[in-house]
C-alpha cells in the first residue's frame, strides 16, 4: 500500500495538499493503491474530504483509528452523524469547555484554560485547549486522553498520551507525540501486511518517526514541495529550509527523494554528488491527456487577469495589485483583476486596493474549489512569489492557455516558464518592494507588447511533458522498482 503522509487537510490548503490530491488522480490511472494518512486530530475532516473529493475508504486519520478500532484502518469510518460542537461559557465570557460531535463517530472534549502569550510580550491572555478527551460516539467509551502544551521553542505540542481499549483492550501510555506517532505507524504495517510505500509530504514529526522502520518492507519516499534552501553563502555549508534539514542530513534514512522541477534536483546534486538514483524529477501537477484549447483566441477589452494561491506573505499580491495600479492609472490599460484564495495578508492586499483606488476592478473572490473552470475565463495568470518548489497553479494556468506573469524566481517559474515564449519574468530584488513591483509592471508591459495568439500556441508546447500520464507512468515507474 501507498501512503501519503500529512498533518490533516482543511476547506483551503496549500500546494502541498493539492499536490497530494494530483498524484491520487495519476496513481488511479496508474492502477496503484494508495490512502491519505493524517496523524494530526482533525475535529470536522469529512467536510474537506467531500469538498476535496476524498472517498471513506481512502483517508486513515490517527486519532479516527485510536477511537473507532482495528477495522476502521482498511474500510474507514462506517457509521456517521450530524457534526454539532457545544460551548459552555463562563460568567467572564471565557470558553471553558467545547463538545464537539464529529460525522465519523468521534465525540472530542477540549477544557479550556486562559494563559499568557509565551512568544510574544502582552497583556491580553489567550483561551486555548489545555486537555483533550476523544470518545466514541458508537460506544460511548472514552478511547483517548491527552494535554496540550505550549513550549517557549517548539510551541504547541502534545503529551502524557493514554489510549484506553486499543487491540487486545490495552491501556497504553505515551510521552510524547513522537512515540505516538511512531506505535501508529507500527499499527499501519501490522495491519497491511505488505511492502508498504511512505510518501512524506509535510513534517518532520513523521519522517523521525518513519526513518528507523526504513526496512525491505518499509520503503520511504520524502516529497519536496519548496525550495530546500535558505542560501549557500558558503558552498561548504549549505544552509537548509527548515522543513528539509531533517532529511538531508538522514538521507540514509529515505528510499528517494521527489522534486517536481529537474532544475531542483540539480541544485540539489550541488551539495550531495553521488546521489543521482536517489534524488528523482516528478512533477507535482500536470495537464490533462491531450490538452487542447483555441490558440485563436484574442484577449478580452478590459484585460482578464487571474491569479490563485493562499494569501499569504509570501505570495506577494499586494505587489501585483501594485503593479496592476501603474499598469491602470499610468497607461491607461482597460483591466480587471480577480483574486481567489484567503489567507492572513488580505487586509494587506485590500489596503493596496484602497490606496490605489482600484476597488472597481479588482476584487478578493475568496476560495473556490473549481479554477480548472475558472482559467479560461481570463487572459493571463499573474503571480508575486519569490519562490515556488513548482507551481500548480501555473501548471493549471497554462492548461488553460493562460501565459504567466512571474518573478524569476527558484524552481518553478524558471522551469515551466520561458521569457517570450509562454510568459514573462520578472526581476525581483527581496529588499526593495519597490523595485520588484516595476520589474513586475515592466513585465505586464511586455506581455502587452507579445503577439498573444502566439503565446498561446507556445503555451499549448510548453504543457506536453506535463500531461497526466506521462506522470503516472513517472510514478509507476518509480513505486516498481522499490
Amino acid at each position: 500500500m501507498i501512503f501519503f503522509v500529512n498533518g490533516t487537510i482543511g476547506m483551503g490548503n496549500s500546494g502541498v495538499e493539492h499536490a497530494e490530491f494530483y498524484r491520487g488522480k495519476v496513481l488511479d490511472q496508474a492502477q496503484l493503491p494508495y490512502r491519505y494518512l493524517f496523524y494530526r486530530l482533525n475535529r470536522d475532516l469529512q467536510a474537506p474530504m467531500r469538498r476535496w473529493g476524498l472517498a471513506n475508504e481512502q483517508v486513515i486519520n490517527m486519532w479516527e483509528y485510536f477511537a473507532l478500532g482495528e477495522d476502521y484502518l482498511k474500510h474507514g469510518a462506517q457509521k456517521f452523524y450530524k457534526h454539532s460542537t457545544q460551548l459552555v461559557i463562563d460568567s467572564t465570557n471565557t470558553h471553558r469547555k467545547r463538545d464537539t460531535y464529529t460525522e465519523s463517530g468521534l465525540h472530542v472534549v477540549d477544557h479550556m484554560i486562559k494563559h499568557p502569550d509565551k512568544h510574544k510580550k502582552s497583556k491580553i491572555l489567550l483561551v486555548g485547549s489545555n486537555h483533550v478527551e476523544i470518545f466514541n460516539r458508537n460506544t460511548g467509551q472514552r478511547m483517548a486522553n491527552f494535554q496540550f502544551y505550549d513550549d517557549q521553542h517548539r510551541k504547541v505540542i502534545i503529551r502524557n498520551i493514554h489510549l484506553y481499549h486499543q487491540a487486545g483492550g490495552e491501556h497504553l501510555f505515551f510521552g510524547n507525540g513522537m512515540q505516538l506517532i511512531r506505535y501508529f505507524f507500527e499499527r499501519l504495517n501490522l495491519a497491511y501486511n505488505e511492502k508498504n510505500i511512505f510518501m512524506i509530504d509535510r513534517g518532520i514529526d513523521p519522517e523521525v518517526a518513519l526513518f528507523p522502520m526504513h526496512s525491505d518492507k518499509v520503503k520511504i519516499i520524502d516529497v519536496i514541495h519548496a525550495d530546500q534552501l535558505n542560501n549557500r553563502k558558503d558552498p561548504r555549508y549549505p544552509l537548509f529550509n527548515n522543513y528539509n534539514e531533517y532529511l538531508l542530513t538522514h538521507l540514509d534514512g529515505v528510499d528517494n527523494v521527489v522534486t517536481a522541477t529537474e532544475q531542483q534536483r540539480q541544485d540539489m546534486l550541488i551539495d550531495f554528488p553521488g546521489h543521482d538514483k536517489q534524488f528523482v524529477t516528478i512533477p507535482v501537477g500536470g495537464v490533462r491527456d491531450d490538452p487542447q484549447f483555441d490558440t485563436t483566441k484574442q484577449p478580452h477589452d478590459p484585460l482578464r487577469f487571474i491569479t490563485a494561491s493562499r494569501l499569504a506573505i509570501e505570495k506577494h499580491v499586494a505587489f501585483i495589485v501594485k503593479a496592476l495600479v501603474k499598469l491602470h492609472d499610468d497607461d491607461g490599460v482597460n483591466l480587471v483583476f480577480d483574486i481567489y484564495g484567503a489567507g492572513e495578508e488580505q487586509k494587506r492586499i485590500k489596503q493596496a486596493i484602497e490606496d490605489g483606488h482600484a476597488g472597481d476592478y479588482i476584487t478578493l473572490k475568496g476560495q473556490s474549489a473549481d479554477l480548472d473552470t475558472q482559467y479560461p475565463k481570463y487572459d493571463a495568470y499573474l503571480s508575486g512569489s519569490y519562490s515556488e518548489g513548482f507551481g500548480l497553479t501555473y501548471i493549471e494556468a497554462l492548461n488553460a492557455g493562460l501565459p504567466i506573469v512571474t518573478f524569476n524566481a527558484r524552481f518553478g517559474a524558471q522551469e515551466l516558464v520561458t521569457e517570450g515564449k509562454n510568459g514573462f519574468l520578472a526581476d525581483f530584488n527581496r529588499t526593495d518592494a519597490d523595485y520588484s513591483v516595476n520589474q513586475l509592471y515592466l513585465a505586464l508591459k511586455r506581455l502587452l507588447a507579445a503577439d498573444y495568439q502566439q503565446l498561446r500556441v507556445n503555451t499549448l508546447a510548453s504543457i506536453q511533458r506535463y500531461q497526466d500520464h506521462v506522470i503516472a507512468a513517472d510514478w509507476r515507474k518509480l513505486i516498481d522498482a522499490l
